[in-house]
């Protein structure tokens, strides 16, 4: 819910870089196999998302090279509101969002009230992260966000990490070093790469715990579009209000065509393209085989980094990257056994 965001794009992805949670309506089962489907159609799906979570990355860093970074969350986000909007009035699930209808949520709505606010402060690092250490470095440590969510559900949901999901976590990690090793001997994006490095961690935090709480809140029976819609509509509101607040609005009076047209088209690549993608991809494909194709999203963003924006990357970096994707995809793969727990009535609580 990219880079692989774990909110509603990211198992995040937001906003990014990473597949969105899977969660059925409330009592439904979870199924790991897919829909019944075309095998080719899924893996034409699974590589718009690849697409899709790149160009989000690319034109991300692009849209900041120049630009100051609280411009870049509003212009991400909104794209993903409006699909939710859309979604939201197709599938006639805005009753839940009205109080004088028998569907309202309510107070199920609430998870995704938490993650919204979570995800756009993970959003805010994110930008600043990119604009310091580059894809080559906010990238792999975004992709994180799959091992922080999923040790946030094992506090939270009871999703047990298993021995190998831990062997996955120590690949992951010595990846990170790796890169970090290779960048100290390259030539970084900015003086503050390893800033940039840091900075990467909060959006790999906040997004991880955003997914967990919006698994939580599907689970209690909100449908995915009302989500979709509460979950952005928080976070643009609070993205807009932070402007406002700080006489920060008339960032955008300042920002030339070119970089407007970036950070919009990484709204639009990341939080319609990419989430739409991997949805259906979901419908075709084993859930598995689309989060290891997404393993790729790193490798291929260090790429486009190298080609279209001039980043510098060498072997060891390389190195590190594909580590950090391999690790993050053993975690995807073994890393969680969900704990056998009563089934969730719609009055359950709240996380």
């Amino acid at each position: 819910m990219p880079a692989n965001r774990s909110g509603p794009e990211g198992s995040g992805a937001s906003a990014s870089a990473g597949p969105p949670p899977v969660a059925g309506r409330r009592g439904e089962r979870h199924r790991d196999e897919g829909e019944p489907g075309n095998s080719f159609a899924g893996e034409l799906w699974a590589l718009g998302a690849i697409v899709g979570y790149t160009g989000a990355n690319i034109f991300g860093r692009a849209g900041v090279t120049d630009t100051d970074p609280v411009a870049a969350p509003l212009l991400r986000d909104l794209p993903s509101f409006v699909m939710g909007l859309l979604l939201l009035v197709r599938g006639r699930h805005y009753r839940q969002l009205l109080p004088n209808r028998r569907e309202f949520a309510g107070r199920l709505l609430l998870p995704f009230l938490v993650s919204g606010v979570a995800s756009v402060i993970g959003t805010f690092a994110f930008f600043f992260a990119l604009d310091l250490g580059g894809v080559n470095i906010a990238v792999p440590v975004l992709q994180t966000q799959i091992i922080w969510g999923a040790l946030f559900g094992w506090l939270l949901l009871q999703e047990r990490v298993t021995s190998r999901g831990a062997f996955g976590i120590a690949v992951t990690l010595g990846g990170l070093a790796v890169l970090t090793l290779g960048q100290s001997r390259g030539v970084p994006a900015s003086d503050d790469w390893l800033w940039g490095l840091l900075l990467a961690a909060i959006p790999a935090l906040a997004w991880g715990f955003s997914g967990v709480v919006w698994r939580r809140g599907q689970r209690l029976g909100v449908e995915r579009s009302t989500g979709i819609t509460v979950h952005y509509g928080i976070s643009v509101l609070v993205s807009s209000g932070f402007l406002l607040l700080s006489g920060r609005m008339d960032v955008y009076a300042g920002i030339d065509t070119g970089d407007l047209t970036a950070l919009a088209l990484s709204g639009v690549f990341g939080g319609v393209i990419a989430v739409y993608s991997m949805f259906s991809a979901m419908k075709h494909l084993p859930a598995a085989n689309v989060f290891v194709l997404n393993g790729a999203i790193p490798m291929t963003s260090a790429l486009g980094g190298a080609l279209f924006l001039g980043e510098y990357v060498n072997a060891v970096m390389w190195l590190g990257i594909f580590l950090a994707s391999i690790g993050v995809v053993l975690f995807q793969l073994t890393g969680t056994a969900r704990a056998r727990q009563p089934e969730t009535s719609g009055s359950g609580g709240l996380p």
